[in-house]
């Protein structure tokens, strides 16, 4: 039977796509036949609220093809450097989520993981710059959250499987859901090697002691190709015990190897006229590896139809990462004799058991929100980290002056309440949250002593938004965050990178604070849209990274030392500009200051982060995406990073019945074979510049192909675990591997 809407209707739901529908003041009321009446509405890529913004992965073609670190380039306030380093609104200290739970194995060791990851396994990408009472406390930048689910909107039982092939890697993934009376189950399979076309790279570091020209300089080259496999799954169920009852269970799990092969190292020391004092050359063999595993399960219980609920909740994390790298000497002159072999393991292993209970209670018609709850927290992170030195990788022994055995420990209680209102075209929220941490080390060998700390923190946060229209308004909110000290930045073991460059935790770390305050005004249209926004943080007793001299070794290292701020102008605007094509930039401009008394220095400077996107629906049904972006140069403590570039287009075509079968083509920085990096900091009066070359040029084909008809989907709870309360200390400036 065909069916009658008036065509108001018709536009109110066109118009909740926000594209590009004609303004249109009256409407007459007239009838339409629906089945002569079809709307053609794309979905936006980006969307934002001014509290969280959601990139929508599946809706950007090209994004196929890549990995998951090459496709996070495009999302609005996140920066990845030439070192895989991440940035989110310029700062490394933020969480990373997948499906909504912090996983600790992930957060420590992005780097390897999001390289081999496939972008196909990720629906969207949201970014959470105000997180409220509810979440943890830590993380200063935020929260990045990675949607790996796929959701189809075919019809009946439904599935997609989807294969790509490129110059970075091969990958391949499977999803599938399927619902019978009550019970609904959803699960995935991942999987990418790039064994094929290997990651090579390359890297110089200078040093020069600008204080003393008699002093050599020191130059370190390396060479490296490494390969990755990545695979991944998860099963994710929810059973209706009753009407108001809900049971959820989720389980989740990543693998990665890496091999870095036959790489080189060479260092030289000169003086200024030339002259070689010292010359070594090293071969580097290596193989890390990591394996993250979550599981957990949730009860609801809905009390009433106003939305009053109750949440019980239990998670557990694994996480394993082992670096395992070797050096084999092969010439030396002058300096001092190295062992003909060398050998560094890591050894990391995460164990976090978490539960919570969250209640929620709507109240006065919906127009007010109580919500409250608590955690806690049981996490025991162990380390163990051991040098060898020998004749050859057949025979070696342990140096027991670099071994390292230790636990962290940290226990969390937490309790929050926090509040939202709309009062007219004014809305109110308001929270706080109390955590008791019980944090320490038991050392199992070497001369340290075990410790024991035990931190209060109370952190408030508010806002108030004032609604315009129902798509404009202007928010002014406040956030406290709180930083505490991972388990890599405390490790006191020392991590030869090269004879005369290595990394040290500090093990006497202590929590940072962070307050900032941001004013932010959206105006999302049907045809132009975007935000603005002004903001300020300050930082004390920062977890800072900085780099010293002892001798002639250059040591990285943290400390607790620095007082950080930064003012940000930042915006994204997006512009339908004719049917079909949609236009969107995002721009973001810094000021940072950083100053530390103990290290008696200071720095200070601009930067500038932009990116833009074209998506425009051609003949043929063909969908084309133009990128592009830039970050300008950025600062720290004891130095700068060089800015950077990226750029890229994708083409994609629907074809079969419903369009299940999607084929993309996919390039990015195509127009040059190499890439370059490049940092310099200035500590102890010895300049030390670090360069970094990257091929990372790549094109790619992908296919998918959606198949079945179920439209339901697996439940989730109202609110699910989510532990974002470790520090992200980010990457160390020429590390390898």
């Amino acid at each position: 039977m065909k069916t009658l809407l008036t065509s108001s209707l018709l536009l109110a739901a066109a118009s909740a796509f926000a594209q590009s529908a004609v303004p249109v003041d009256t409407v007459p009321d007239t009838t339409v036949d629906l089945d002569d009446f079809v709307i053609i509405a794309d979905k936006p890529v980006v969307q934002t609220d001014g509290a969280k913004l959601t990139y929508n992965m599946e809706e950007d073609p090209s994004s196929k093809g890549n990995t998951l670190m090459e496709a996070l380039k495009k999302v609005p306030m996140i920066s990845v450097d030439g070192e895989d380093n991440i940035r989110l609104n310029g700062q490394s200290s933020f969480k990373i989520y997948v499906n909504g739970k912090e996983d600790p194995s992930l957060t420590t060791n992005y780097k390897n993981v999001f390289k081999a990851m496939p972008s196909e396994a990720v629906a969207k990408v949201e970014v959470i710059t105000e997180p409220g009472a509810k979440y943890d406390a830590e993380g200063t930048a935020g929260i990045i959250n990675i949607i790996a689910i796929t959701k189809n909107t075919t019809d009946g039982y439904s599935g997609t499987v989807s294969a790509s092939f490129s110059k970075q890697q091969a990958s391949g993934s499977l999803y599938g859901r399927i619902r019978k009376g009550n019970l609904a189950l959803s699960a995935n399979v991942d999987y990418a090697d790039n064994s094929a076309f290997s990651q090579k790279n390359k890297g110089e570091l200078i040093m020069e002691n600008i204080a003393n020209q008699e002093a050599p300089t020191v130059i370190n080259r390396q060479q490296q190709n490494v390969s990755f496999r990545y695979a991944g799954g998860g099963v994710h169920l929810s059973y209706d015990l009753t009407p108001n009852d809900l049971l959820t269970a989720d389980a989740t799990v990543y693998a990665v190897k890496g091999w870095l092969n036959e790489g080189s190292f060479m260092s030289t020391s000169n003086i200024k006229n030339g002259s070689l004092i010292s010359f070594l050359k090293r071969r580097t063999n290596g193989h890390l590896a990591n394996t993250g595993v979550n599981a957990g399960a949730a009860w609801q219980h809905q009390f009433n139809e106003a939305g009053q609920k109750l949440i019980v909740s239990y998670l557990y994390n694994y996480g394993y990462n082992k670096l395992d790298i070797s050096f084999t000497k092969e010439e030396d002159f002058g300096g001092i004799p190295y062992s003909p072999f060398e050998r560094n393991s890591m050894t990391d292993k995460q164990h976090e058991h978490t539960a919570q209970v969250d209640y929620i209670n709507p109240f006065g018609g919906d127009r007010h929100t109580l919500e409250a709850g608590a955690k806690t927290v049981w996490r025991r992170n162990n380390a163990l980290s051991t040098q060898y030195f020998g004749d050859s990788n057949m025979s070696y022994v342990e140096n027991p002056d670099n071994y390292s055995d230790l636990t962290q420990k940290q226990d969390i209680y937490a309790v929050y309440v926090s509040y939202s209102g709309q009062f007219g075209n004014f809305k109110t929220t308001a929270g706080v949250r109390y955590e008791h941490t019980q944090m320490g080390i038991d050392y199992h060998s070497g001369s340290y002593s075990d410790f024991l700390k035990r931190l209060n923190d109370v952190v408030p946060n508010a806002a108030l938004t004032y609604n315009f229209t129902p798509s404009s308004n202007l928010r002014l909110a406040y956030q406290m965050r709180i930083r505490r000290p991972s388990l890599n930045s405390v490790n006191p073991f020392v991590m030869n990178y090269s004879p005369n460059e290595v990394s040290q935790g500090n093990p006497d770390l202590t929590s940072e604070r962070a307050n900032k305050i941001s004013l932010k005004y959206s105006n999302f249209g049907s045809v132009l849209g975007g935000n603005i926004g002004v903001e300020y943080s300050v930082k004390s007793n920062a977890i800072t990274s900085y780099t010293y001299m002892d001798g002639d070794v250059l040591y990285h290292t943290y400390a607790n030392i620095g007082k950080e701020q930064y003012f940000a102008v930042s915006g994204y605007l997006s512009w339908s500009i004719i049917p079909g094509m949609q236009f969107s930039v995002n721009g973001r401009l810094q000021k940072d200051w950083y100053e530390s008394k103990s290290l008696d220095c200071s720095n200070s400077g601009w930067s500038l982060n932009y990116g833009a996107n074209l998506n425009y629906k051609l003949p043929a049904e063909i969908k084309l995406n133009l990128y592009g972006g830039q970050k300008t140069r950025s600062y720290e403590l004891q130095g700068y990073n060089n800015g950077w570039y990226y750029y890229g287009l994708g083409l994609s075509r629907d074809f079969l019945k419903n369009k299940s079968l999607t084929v993309t083509l996919s390039a990015n920085d195509f127009l040059q074979s190499e890439s370059h990096y490049r940092s310099v900091s200035i500590a102890d009066s010895v300049r030390s510049s670090n360069k970094w070359t990257n091929y990372n040029w790549n094109v790619g084909l992908s296919v998918s192909w959606n198949f079945g008809s179920l439209k339901s989907d697996v439940k989730r709870t109202s609110t699910r675990i989510t532990n974002d309360d470790k520090a992200e200390t980010g990457g160390k400036k020429g590390a390898s591997f």
